[in-house]
């Protein structure tokens, strides 16, 4: 087993798994503890460790990539150099590689091809301008996620651009398949070498096939060097000409007649995205022994001398216009026929050449003369005899099975194979010549278009993604695509799974149902009762039925961690169930265990008859706890006095006099929990020795008549002391008048 599998490096991130293994690298899965989340973890092999040149590179990795942050450069979190371990942890891709793609898909479609090699060339320049060179662009090296975004990682053999004059060991490091001439030769290698390999990705997703190909890495390499390519329009001619070009531009051998840099190249493409007809008119070499079939078109004559053209990678002012591809009406060019006619010039500068022409055309008569008539002898001895027969129709037959059953009449051949839907695979979609054309027998061949079937591809994987993404990818694969809508666990319009699953192999054009969430489903329910319940069995129960819970704490004489009240009541105002939706919140109210302190209030009647000012003091367990003063208590009718204290407590009220003695006047027990007062004494009479009221004068009483003479009066219900004293409420009676 694998001992770097369970350690934690740093303390932090915990390897679960190996991933990948590279040249001098392996990559593992891990868990960032600190960060909840997944990473990966490139560690020095153990055999480079102990090599300085090895953990140099892999430590120039490290500083390069630092410094790198970009949306299609696989992020650097963290490097680390302790415990004879070199790591480094980077973002973990849950995709597949363009390699695994390209093998999947065969040759792309050129705007598919656009499409990544644009994201790889942004991702570049923004390492070039750093100073930074990958030096090991290859498809394998490029993360494809399942949007179609691009990511470019493993910057494993970068080195900084402007540390000059370190050239590169006596073996070229990268993919010998992408690698640049000057690589190759073990040149100085800088941005442009980088260019070199993204234009042989670009050439490999047009054509599906790579511009060199050989027996040993030596043989390939020599080929970038040395061989000019053939065109990929010669390969696949759905590729617009501007396109072929860029390609070709981007492998000029010839570092200097390269586009200069990334974002000269992104130019190109994006000017030839707009307008795919247009043609460059760049000074591209053609492949050795490969024909010039194809038509070439030339501008309109003009005064223009060829010798004044300059090639593409001038300067911006020198550089030639683009233009559209002339239309049928511009004259034709076959380069075939300007050589021809150089050759005829020649030879009319000589007589003794033209005999000599002549000579060898009268002697090719002359053989295909001799030719035809042992052909025709040939037919006489044979009787004159040669038989046709109308050609049968094979169209939907398996193509073994009609070759080895007409052998003797005809050559049954393979002209090509195609995907066909109608047509399951081995079987001849259609053949030249066709039915009841005339043939020889046995001695005609019959070239047949056969079927592969249908086009087979994956669903992609879309679980968990936004809905309009998912389509997309799907209708990428060219599968069709119809939504079910319905309640999920899954977030809103977030795909929940498709049918037929993910990764099945299905036929193109095929429809994939798409089962799209519209949320949890939303229902009422009857509020449960958790006064009472212990707090985290409450909150467990209400969160279940999709509560959102806050807790608050109290003091309360009941065990610590019970509820003891909750925002939303278990029934309604009439005592029924209450029905409600539990997309809501819900407070819940718990004891803290201690035992509350409440305020309670003493109150008591004042009897009748009093007079004065007095103070009340109440002592609860011996301790003050409240004081009322009244400046004339036969004022008011009642006295209160709040009182502090906890559980159940006995509270005696004293009354303190002018004289500074204390009295006690009541005793009460009261239950500070509830809020219960129980009267256990009260002296009235001692109230009215301490408080008596005082009688008013004879001659007071006749003197406010005289005052008032107007006004009824009656001793029998007004307190002489209310005469005598203005203020207590006779006075306002009458006005104060």
């Amino acid at each position: 087993m694998d001992k770097i599998i369970g350690r934690k490096l740093d303390g932090r991130y915990e390897i679960t798994e190996l991933i990948g293994i590279g040249g001098m690298a392996e990559v593992y899965k891990a868990v960032d503890l600190l960060e909840n989340r997944t990473v990966a973890v490139k560690i020095l092999k153990n055999e480079y460790a102990d090599n300085d040149d090895f953990v140099r590179r892999f430590r120039n990795e490290s500083k390069a990539i630092a410094v790198l942050s970009h949306p299609n450069i696989v992020k650097i979190y963290d490097v680390g150099f302790s415990d004879k371990i070199q790591f480094i942890v980077m973002e973990y891709i849950d995709g597949i590689t363009l390699k695994e793609f390209m093998e999947q898909q065969g040759a792309l479609k050129w705007k598919d091809s656009v499409h990544f090699i644009t994201q790889i060339l942004r991702a570049l320049q923004h390492a070039h301008d750093r100073g930074i060179v990958h030096r090991d662009i290859k498809p394998q090296n490029i993360m494809l996620f399942p949007d179609g975004t691009i990511k470019v990682m493993d910057f494993g053999i970068a080195r900084f651009a402007r540390e000059e004059g370190k050239t590169m060991s006596d073996k070229a490091i990268g993919s010998v398949h992408y690698i640049s001439p000057e690589q190759a030769r073990g040149d100085i290698t800088d941005e442009k070498s980088d260019i070199y390999s993204v234009g042989v990705m670009l050439y490999e997703m047009l054509t599906g096939v790579k511009p060199f190909d050989g027996d040993t890495p030596i043989a390939v390499a020599l080929m970038h060097m040395q061989t000019t390519p053939r065109r990929p329009k010669r390969i696949n001619d759905s590729i617009p000409d501007g396109l072929d070009e860029i390609v070709m531009r981007a492998m000029q051998k010839d570092a200097s007649k390269r586009y200069q840099s990334a974002s000269e190249m992104i130019k190109d493409i994006e000017d030839f995205k707009r307008d795919p007809s247009m043609v460059f008119e760049y000074d591209l070499p053609a492949a050795e022994n490969e024909s010039e079939e194809k038509t070439q078109y030339f501008d309109k004559p003009s005064d223009e001398k060829e010798a004044d053209r300059k090639p593409r990678h001038m300067s911006e002012d020198d550089k030639p216009r683009k233009r559209r591809k002339p239309e049928p009406e511009y004259e034709e060019y076959d380069d075939d026929d300007d050589d021809d006619d150089d050759e005829e010039e020649e030879v009319s500068k000589s007589s003794y050449f033209v005999v000599a022409l002549t000579a060898i055309a009268a002697a090719v008569i002359i053989i295909v003369a001799v030719f035809i008539a042992i052909v025709v002898a040939k037919e006489f001895t044979n009787g004159g005899t040669t038989q046709t027969q109308p050609m049968v129709d094979l169209v939907g037959r398996d193509f073994n099975e009609m070759r080895s059953r007409y052998e003797d009449s005809f050559s049954l051949v393979v002209e090509k194979e195609e995907y066909n839907p109608d047509f399951p695979a081995g079987t001849i979609i259609s053949h030249s010549p066709k039915k009841d054309s005339p043939i020889m027998v046995g001695n005609s061949e019959v070239r047949a278009v056969v079927s592969k079937g249908a086009r087979m591809v994956n669903v992609p994987n879309t679980y968990t993604i936004e809905a309009n993404t998912a389509t997309s990818m799907i209708e990428g694969q060219g599968l069709k695509y119809s939504l079910v809508m319905q309640n999920s666990d899954e977030e809103a319009n977030h795909v929940i799974k498709t049918d037929p699953e993910r990764n099945t192999l299905v036929e193109v054009g095929s429809t994939v149902l798409v089962y799209v969430s519209l949320g949890p489903e939303e229902y009422d329910i009857v509020m449960p009762d958790v006064v009472g319940m212990e707090l985290v069995e409450a909150v467990q129960l209400l969160e279940g039925k999709g509560f959102t819970v806050v807790s608050e704490k109290e003091d309360s004489v009941a065990p610590a961690n019970e509820v003891t009240a909750q925002s939303i009541p278990p029934t309604d105002e009439e005592g029924e169930p209450n029905i409600v939706n539990p997309k809501q919140t819900v407070i819940i109210t718990y004891s803290s265990g201690e035992v509350p302190t409440t305020t309670q209030n003493i109150t008591f009647t004042v009897p009748e008859g009093l007079d004065g000012p007095a103070v009340f003091n109440a002592y609860v367990g011996g301790n003050l706890s409240g004081t009322t003063t009244i400046d004339n208590i036969g004022y008011v009718a009642t006295i209160n006095i709040p009182v502090k204290g906890q559980e159940i407590q006995k509270v005696v009220v004293e009354t303190v006099t002018e004289d500074g003695h204390a009295h006690k006047v009541a005793e009460y027990n009261v239950d500070f929990n509830t809020g219960a007062i129980t009267e256990t004494e009260f002296d009235s009479d001692l109230l009215r020795t301490l408080y008596p009221a005082q009688a008013a004068t004879t001659s007071e009483t006749e003197e406010l008549i005289e005052i008032i003479p107007d006004v009824p009066f009656e001793t029998d219900f007004v307190d002489p002391a209310d005469i005598i004293n203005p203020g207590g409420g006779f006075w306002d009676n009458i006005g104060g008048n």
